[in-house]
């Protein structure tokens, strides 16, 4: 199960979908069918179709992470913010896109599975040292304790996550059969046997020590399995990463007095931190009969934290995580723990709260998402942990907030 050829971020998009618009009085609506019409066009007309809605004139401005500072993940975040600080509203803005190019470069760092730097101690270096107590960076620990306490097996994927990436690199059906675990049975023996051991904690676990200090427990058998396929990856956030690299972004954020803004990564992982009075929509998507289309605008206001899951792809920038067979089939990143196997139990899932993270969020509607079948109870659940939640079935969109006021965009087939 070796590692699928991949360049360093050769695939790393460069202009994020704008899945947040920040809204006034009544130009809501026309902001919405807007972006409805943009998404036809393209995803590059729809960033700039929002800047021009922001601009000239108004106080919202786009940081982006400079180059400064080495590779950042800043490239799949827009982060939009309110200017209103002093001195000067350029000097403000220079403050502000100096302090996120740090926090980008130190999130790049922390989380990459696979990469080691020498200024940092990251999830890289427990991958190359099982066995070994390291004391990681701080926020990666607080990560890490989340998923710990979520009970997720998710993290222990890396194996799997490492070679199924590779589907997306595909070019063409043919090639599917090295990485598809539904077309290929040895590829299927090879994901079961990885998720096994990552199912064990007799077999591979975390070990939490406080203070930041962390142990990869690999048991001799697995690490004996590791060496025979080449494995070199044994945990890996992979897809679920930018929920929380936001979370870390946003808290950093607001901590040195930049929370006037609101953080949303291409991949559907949204943290809004604004307090003030402004009104936002987040976009809900859905498809039908093979096209994705801007089903729902959802309405709120003030701090939020939010994950949009969906089974199809919006914009080129999905390459990075959907592969379209030519029979219109779609594979997923949403590979499943307990076999390796992509599922999305609903075309278009969106869960949020005002009080937990992204991370938590995610983690909680994991089990709902990433199944066979779509059990609305389980909602119903989430619901009672101060997760709300909107979804597309059907031809209907359906919301958990008995007081949340959706505005339709798409006409009822």
């Amino acid at each position: 199960m070796g590692r699928a050829a991949r360049g360093s971020g050769d695939r790393r998009p460069g202009l994020p979908p704008v899945e947040h618009i920040a809204l006034n009085g009544e130009s809501g609506g026309r902001r919405l069918l807007l972006a409805g019409l943009l998404l036809v066009i393209g995803v590059l007309l729809l960033v700039w179709g929002f800047m021009q809605l922001l601009s000239p004139g108004s106080e919202w401005v786009t940081i982006r992470a400079g180059l400064e500072e080495g590779t950042t993940c800043g490239e799949e975040f827009t982060f939009l913010y309110r200017l209103g600080g002093e001195p000067s509203p350029r000097t403000e803005q220079r403050a502000v896109t100096e302090c996120y190019t740090r926090l980008c470069r130190r999130a790049y760092q922390m989380f990459q599975a696979d990469e080691t730097f020498s200024d940092a101690t990251g999830l890289g270096d427990i991958n190359c040292r099982p066995n070994t107590e390291l004391e990681v960076e701080a926020p990666l620990y607080r990560a890490l304790e989340t998923v710990e306490r979520s009970g997720s097996r998710a993290l222990y994927l890396g194996p799997v996550y490492d070679r199924y990436e590779g589907i997306f690199f595909c070019q063409e059906d043919s090639q599917l059969a090295d990485f598809d675990p539904r077309i290929s049975e040895e590829v299927r023996l090879e994901y079961q046997t990885a998720a096994d051991f990552a199912n064990d904690p007799e077999s591979i676990r975390l070990e939490l020590l406080g203070e930041g200090r962390v142990r990869l427990y690999v048991s001799e058998e697995y690490l004996s399995y590791a060496r025979r396929e080449g494995i070199e990856t044994f945990i890996d956030f992979a897809w679920m990463r930018n929920a929380f690299i936001a979370d870390y972004l946003a808290g950093e954020l607001e901590l040195a007095g930049y929370g006037r803004g609101v953080l949303t990564s291409y991949d559907g992982f949204v943290r809004n931190m604004d307090r003030g009075e402004t009104d936002y929509s987040l976009t809900i998507y859905d498809r039908r009969e093979g096209t994705a289309y801007i089903a729902a605008g959802m309405p709120y206001r003030g701090p939020m934290s939010a994950v949009s899951l969906r089974d199809f792809p919006v914009s080129e920038l999905d390459s990075l995580r959907f592969y379209r067979l030519e029979n219109g089939e779609i594979r997923t990143c949403y590979v499943d723990p307990a076999d390796g196997i992509d599922r999305a139990a609903l075309p278009s899932l969106t869960c949020y709260g005002a009080d937990l993270s992204c991370g938590e969020i995610l983690l909680a509607m994991l089990p709902v998402y990433v199944a066979d079948a779509f059990q609305a109870e389980a909602l119903d659940a989430l619901s009672e942990r101060g997760i709300q939640s909107v979804y597309c079935q059907g031809n209907g969109v359906y919301s958990t907030d008995p007081h949340l006021a959706l505005t339709r965009l798409a006409a009822e087939k």
